[in-house]
């Protein structure tokens, strides 16, 4: 049995903030990026737009058995797949490979936010 003094709790629920909001800033951003990506031609505050998302998941180091350990789910992985799916140039030649990464995220980005929910309402 493992017994956590204030400050270890602490850390792990702090830890879980972050992990839930970089959760939910990446069910934003995945799905606009995808977006913006498909468009043949973009202004100059879609390409900007473009180039910030790309550098918060190209820079954002994580590992990603964090979320396995903290919230038992792999989304972590999840969002890196997904992330990478996207931004490679020739993700669109593999579509099914490419859509079922996308709805895997997408479907446990919900199944979380449901048990967020759930837990917060208690």
């Amino acid at each position: 049995m493992v017994i956590l003094n204030f400050q270890e709790i602490n850390k792990l629920n702090e830890a879980n903030l972050v992990l839930r909001h970089f959760v939910d800033l990446s069910a934003q951003l995945l799905p606009f990026l995808d977006e913006l990506i498909k468009k043949n031609q973009l202004s100059e505050i879609e390409e900007l737009s473009k180039s910030k998302i790309m550098s918060v998941f190209e820079n954002y180091q994580f590992d990603t058995k964090t979320s396995e350990f903290l919230i038992n789910s792999n989304i972590l992985e999840l969002i890196k797949k997904t992330y990478t799916r996207i931004a490679q140039t020739g993700h669109r030649a593999d579509k099914k490979l490419y859509k079922r990464t996308f709805r895997q995220f997408l479907f446990e980005h919900q199944r979380l936010v449901e048990s967020w929910n759930y837990i917060d309402s208690n």
